[in-house]
Order: structure tokens, then sequence, then C-alpha cells
């Protein structure tokens, strides 16, 4: 009956190593990076949040609010006196020398132009330059209906032939605050987001008063990741806008981007306040909580962000991994599941599955997880071979504690597949754990050849193992223990017993609290015949741990042989009070039945 998973034991920042036990009593150990309950990796890299169509299209609005307003009140331009279009002069136009005829037209340009009728205005302003192309007022007044117009055509979607008007508004006055900005819209619709900060500029340099363009400024720098220039417009934007949602959003994100999370997420929750439809505004106020360990509050924000987004991969991702951490690992199976789904060559959603899968646990779904996982990160260019290995590495965990379950129902364990699953992670990593785990493997594999009677095929397997174990106890890093304890077993196993007890007496020197280590060079004593010095060792691993029943079990063993028959009658006793009657009738067993008779 091999691979009987026991409790883990922390290793410093390296991982847990993972005892297993056969029926002998030997335990070979597991490294298992990051720990048995690591947090979930973040492998996600959070794209930056660009404004959404509709949100840029209520920028627009407001922008023209905003300058039409300040027009009104204080002209961004020389006007002349506005002009009815009934009026009666009109009528004459055909008798007026060209230089009056283009005011009067220009004048009712600028009439259209209070009713935000930009079409006629532009029709006069066209007609008053056609008379009199010297006309400045028409010249600026067709510039300023032409931008205006633009923005009509941007409000409704209309992002190409807006950027003709803008262009010829510009040609006409290369000082058009709002040319410059919706030329800055269509840049930023078209991916070029350096030409578009730099109209964005040129606005705001010729109309320091439109204080709506600090916004889709800010945010623009943001996802430059200029984060200061960011910082400083969209400050700003929120000081001139109490009530702006995509403002505050965006300053949120750069305090996020900054670490300030408590800021971040005030300014997050206002704009959700204010704006309860952006999904990504759920999102990052659940990524701000997270930072904060807050993982309680930010599981309801993720799943608002799902409710409002079902097909948004990163907020699904991040769901899953706010489960995790709180234990509740179905529903992370579940967030996880959705975001493969959405995304089903992702490997950082598979291994986090296999993570979530694993603690269930649902080994076999865990495995499986892993290795998706471990095929698609190898796809990328450049991929982090220390993630992959890590990933094999898992998915040879997860095959091993498979084998519990087998070994229950008599089936075999699938050592072969762990062995090749560590031979990949080994290729990729250089960090000696995965030699170590090969190692373990390949011992383990050996064990259950012996058990099934295939004696001369486990030979190979031990000396494989005693080399990767050699290989791994050489890089003195901090779960050397766990290598060397494994390496002490195959070297027992391979009959080298002097050599066995040698490497076992430096594990239990350097762990010794390791119950289980210092049973292991019991066993190593034992295979000497050296019955004396077993015996004080599996005495001292029933000191260390007073359930540790495979060390009762030795200790009668042991001190039958050495012929103390009252010590071992003890030791039978205790597995007997222990409830262990299965190991006690084993102990009888190995013993001919001298414990029961007493002789």
């Amino acid at each position: 009956m091999i691979a009987i998973l026991m409790s883990s034991m922390p290793v410093a920042a390296q991982g847990d190593l993972i005892p297993i036990s056969d029926v002998t009593g030997g335990s070979s150990v597991f490294v298992l990076r990051g720990g048995s309950r690591a947090a979930p990796k973040k492998f996600v890299s959070k794209v930056r949040s660009k404004p959404s169509k509709t949100q840029r299209i209520e920028t627009v609005k407001k922008m023209s609010k905003q300058y039409t307003t300040l027009a009104k009140v204080t002209p961004r331009r020389v006007r002349v006196e506005a002009v009815d279009p009934n009026d009666k002069r009109l009528k004459d136009i055909p008798r007026m020398d060209p230089a009056t005829a283009s005011k009067l037209f220009a004048g009712v340009g600028e009439y259209y132009m209070d009713r935000d009728n930009y079409n006629e205005a532009i029709d006069f302003f066209r007609e008053a330059l056609s008379m009199e192309a010297k006309n400045s007022v028409a010249t600026t007044g067709l510039s300023e209906a032409l931008a205006l117009k633009g923005n009509e055509l941007l409000v409704k979607d209309s992002f190409p032939v807006a950027k003709s008007f803008f262009e010829e508004a510009l040609k006409n006055n290369p000082k058009n605050a709002p040319a410059y900005f919706g030329l800055a819209e269509v840049l930023t619709e078209m991916g070029k987001d350096d030409e578009a900060v730099a109209n964005y500029e040129n606005a705001l340099k010729n109309d320091t008063a439109l204080s709506e363009i600090y916004t889709p400024l800010g945010s623009l720098y943001y996802q430059k990741g200029e984060i200061a220039k960011a910082d400083g417009y969209l400050t700003k934007a929120v000081a001139a806008s109490p009530n702006d949602a995509q403002a505050h959003y965006y300053l949120g994100l750069v305090r996020f981007s900054q670490n300030s999370n408590d800021q971040a997420l005030t300014l997050l929750r206002k704009a959700a306040t204010l704006d309860a439809t952006n999904a990504e505004t759920f999102f990052y106020i659940g990524e701000a909580l997270a930072r904060l360990n807050r993982n309680k509050e930010a599981v309801p924000e993720y799943t608002k962000a799902t409710a409002l987004r079902p097909t948004y991969f990163e907020a699904w991702f991040s769901l899953g991994a706010g489960e995790y951490e709180l234990g509740n690992y179905e529903a992370a199976v579940a967030a996880y599941t959705r975001a493969t789904k959405l995304k089903n060559d992702n490997y950082e959603a598979y291994n986090n599955l296999g993570d979530a899968y694993r603690q269930i646990p649902n080994y076999n779904q865990a495995e499986a997880n892993y290795n998706l996982a471990a095929t698609f990160i190898q796809r990328q260019p450049g991929f982090n071979k220390e993630d992959a290995a890590d990933m094999y590495s898992k998915a040879a965990f997860s095959i091993a504690k498979q084998c519990e379950i087998n070994t229950k129902q008599r089936m075999p364990c699938r050592w072969d597949a762990t062995v090749k699953a560590l031979e990949n992670a080994d290729k990729l990593s250089t960090s000696g754990v995965d030699s170590a785990n090969l190692g373990w493997a390949y011992y383990n594999a050996a064990r259950a050849d012996i058990a099934a009677g295939r004696t001369p095929e486990a030979r190979p397997k031990l000396e494989k193992a005693k080399l990767n174990l050699q290989k791994a106890a050489a890089t003195n890093s901090n779960f050397v223990s766990g290598p060397m304890l494994n390496l002490g077993m195959a070297l027992t196993d391979l009959g080298e017993y002097a050599a066995a007890v040698d490497v076992l007496k430096k594990v239990v020197v350097k762990e010794p609290k390791w119950a289980f280590a210092i049973n292991e060079l019991g066993i190593a004593y034992r295979k000497q015949n050296n019955f004396k010095d077993a015996a004080d060792q599996f005495k001292k691993a029933i000191d260390k741990d007073k359930n540790f029943a495979y060390g009762y079990y030795n200790l009668g063993e042991a001190q039958f042989k050495a012929g103390n028959l009252g010590e071992a009658k003890k030791a039978w006793d205790a597995l007997k009070k222990m409830g262990r009657n299965d190991l006690a009738a084993q102990l009888d067993v190995a013993t001919n039945g001298g414990l029961r008779a007493g002789t």
C-alpha cells in the first residue's frame, strides 16, 4: 500500500515539504512550490482601461455644451451682429457690393450659430466667403461651425465624416479649440494616441477654460503610462467636475497604479455612485479591496462586474482568486471555469483552476488543468520556464494524490506518469526543486515495483532516484532536507546502508522535529542488523510524535529482534490502544506470533 499522504510542513519561502508514507513506515518527501495552500497566482496583466465609445460620446457632449455656454458669454472669436434670415435686406443681396453682402450673410450665419443650427450656419458662412474671401468673421465663423458640427457627428458615432469637418475647421482657424478636441477624439478612435494627446493639448492651449478636456486628456496619459501627467489633469478634472464619473474613475486608476489603494477605493466608489453601469469600475474596486486584504468585500464587487459584463475575463479571474483566498474553493472553481471558457488557451486561468480543484480536493481535474496550463504557457514567446515547471510539478503531485484513492480501490498508481511530468519540469527548471521531486518520483516508482514483485525493474529507478536526489541535495537550498531524506531512503533500498545512515544522521540534525526522518534513520540501522541503535531511533521518533503508529510498529519489531520482548510487547500494546489493530496484527506476523504468545 504505497502513497498515503500525510500533513505538510512549511519551508521558508520555498513551499511545503509533503511527507508520503508507505506501509513499512517509510516517508518520502515532495517539495510543493509556494506551499500547499498558497495564494492564487495573479498572472493576468491588466490592460490599461480605455473609455468606451459611449463614454467618449458623453465627453463630447459635455465639452460641446461647455464651449457653447462659454462662447455665448464670452465669444471665442470676433463676431458680427446676427441677422434674421427673414430680414428684408437679404432681398437686395444681388444689388449690394460684395463686402456688404458678405457681412450680411455672415450675420445670418451668426443667427444660426446662436440657435446651434450648424448646417445652416456653415452654408451661410460659405456664401459669405464666396462673396468676400477676406471676410475674417466668416472665416472664423465657418471654422467654429464646422468644429461644432463635427462634434455633433461624433455624438452620432460618425467619426470618419467628422474628421473632415475638423480638418477644414483648422485650415480656416488654426486656433480653433473645439476642432482640436474633436480631432483628438477621432485620433483616439483610430488608436493614434500620441497625435491625440498633441491635439488635446492644443485645444487647451487655445482655450484654457475648457476644463471638460481634462478627463479625456488625463485618461489618455494614463493609458500611455504617463502617470504623473495623468494625475495632474485628472486631479483638476475632479476639482472642476465633482460629479464626473469618468474623472473619478480614471483618477482612481491613477491612485491604484500608485498603490494608494485607500484613495483609489474612495474615488472608484464615488465613480460607481455616479455611474453604476461601468463594469470596470466595480472590477477595480474589487482589485483595490483585494490589495487591502479585504477579499470578503472584494468578491461582491467582482460579481457586479461580471453581472454587468458576462464576458469580462479579468473579472471572472479575479473573482476566482477572491473566492480562493476566502477558502470557497467550489466557488473559485466555478469562476475560473468561466474564465477558461472565455479564453480557452489562457494558461493563467487553467493553472489557478488546477489549484482550486486541488483544494477541494479533486486531483483528477487538478492534474488535467495543470497539464493544459503547462501546454499553453509554452506556446507563449519568452514564457517563464519556472512557472511552466511548477505546473508540471503540481500535475505530478496531483497524480501522486490520486494514488491514495487508487490504492484503496486496489488499482495501480500512475508513477510512470508522475515521472514523465517531473522529467518535463526538471528540463525547464534550474531551481533544484524538480530534481528533488524527480528523484522522489523515481523512488516511489521503484517502491511500487518492489511491492508488485518486480524487484529487477526497481533497481534502475532507485539508481536514477539516487542520482537526482544527490544533485538536489548538493544545491544547499532551503528545502534540502527533503531530498536528503529521500536520498537516505533510496540508499537504504539500494543496500548502501552505511551511506544511508550518514545521510539520515545529517537530516535528523538539520530537522530534529521530523519524527518520520528519525524513523528512517532507525530503518537504516535495522537493515544493518543494528537493532539497538534502530530501537533507540524509533523510541526518539515516538517521543516526538506520540501518535506515530509506524514508529511503534518499527520499535516493536526492533526490540523483538534485539531480544527485548517486554519492550516489544509495550509497543504492540500501544498500537492496539491507538486502534491500529492492522499494524498490531502485522507486527505479530513479523515476530512470528511471538508477541501474542509472549515467548
